[in-house]
């Protein structure tokens, strides 16, 4: 299980490196991880561009059946102690740019947040997206974002989405939905999409009908058809794959994939967190 979380991480890491460095200026991006990673994802990670920083967990101590659970996306919380940068752009390693997201910098205002809705457009939801945030880290905003988390995980787990929303709802900075689109009905003008909502899961390369490498290069943009998108996708893995000098993983890790597949169907993950 520990093996099959691993390979979802760098999949997901080696397709989202390859876009940013094409769309994006900004060059410094990490590979936030709540585990210690092995010394062989943590030099994948650095083959696809990211530094590797290790986030401490946070739990849940409530007493409503969640005790001592781990809160995976609340490690996020930290990243506000980390002051050596003036802004982060947090992307949900689902994420699959389009555009350039470097406007979301543009936006980011001390003691506040970026984000766009955690909702599609056309349904009420007044939480912001766990899925992309910007924000300026302080040192004294997180000391009172986990004194506030754990006042509130004494007795319960709130999603990340809505206890981000509920602390910064006198500066949240509203974005377009057009930042993080989650259904291919509303993809007009989309910046990103979040591949896990649009599919369903996060393991685009588990579909039978994959793309050959000369299909991929030709698709066109912009995305007109979910299979122009798919393709991108796929597109965008083979190059990483390529420019990292990772087939030799890919193809021996496929085999075993196929046979961890067929001896344990289990297929509960916790996605990489991109920044």
């Amino acid at each position: 299980k520990q093996w099959y979380q691993r390979r979802v991480r760098v999949v997901q890491a080696v397709v989202l490196g390859e876009v940013l460095d094409s769309l994006s200026c900004v060059r410094t991006r990490l590979a936030a991880v709540s585990f210690s990673p092995t010394d062989k994802v943590r030099e994948l990670l650095q083959k696809a561009g990211y530094t590797v920083v290790e986030l401490p967990e946070i739990t849940c101590s409530g007493s409503l059946g969640n005790a001592g659970h781990v809160a995976s996306d609340h490690v996020l919380l930290h990243a506000w102690n980390l002051t050596q940068f003036s802004k982060i752009v947090y992307l949900d390693s689902a994420t699959f740019p389009v555009l350039s997201l470097d406007d979301v910098f543009r936006t980011v205002e001390p003691g506040g947040i970026s984000s766009p809705y955690n909702a599609p457009p056309g349904v009420v939801d007044l939480s912001l997206s766990g899925k992309m945030f910007g924000f300026s880290p302080n040192p004294q905003t997180f000391s009172q974002l986990l004194a506030q988390f754990q006042d509130r995980a004494s007795y319960s787990c709130p999603p990340l989405s809505n206890f981000l929303g509920h602390f910064f709802s006198n500066s949240w900075i509203k974005l377009p939905h057009s930042f993080q689109v989650r259904n291919f009905r509303n993809s007009g003008h989309a910046k990103s999409f979040n591949m896990a909502e649009l599919t369903g899961s996060s393991l685009v390369w588990e579909w039978t009908d994959k793309p050959t490498r000369q299909a991929a290069d030709n698709v066109i943009s912009p995305h007109y058809t979910w299979n122009d998108l798919y393709n991108t996708w796929w597109r965008e893995l083979y190059r990483g794959l390529e420019r990292g000098d990772l087939w030799h993983w890919w193809h021996y890790d496929s085999q075993v994939y196929r046979n961890f597949l067929h001896s344990d169907p289990i297929k509960d993950f916790r996605a990489v967190d991109i920044w």
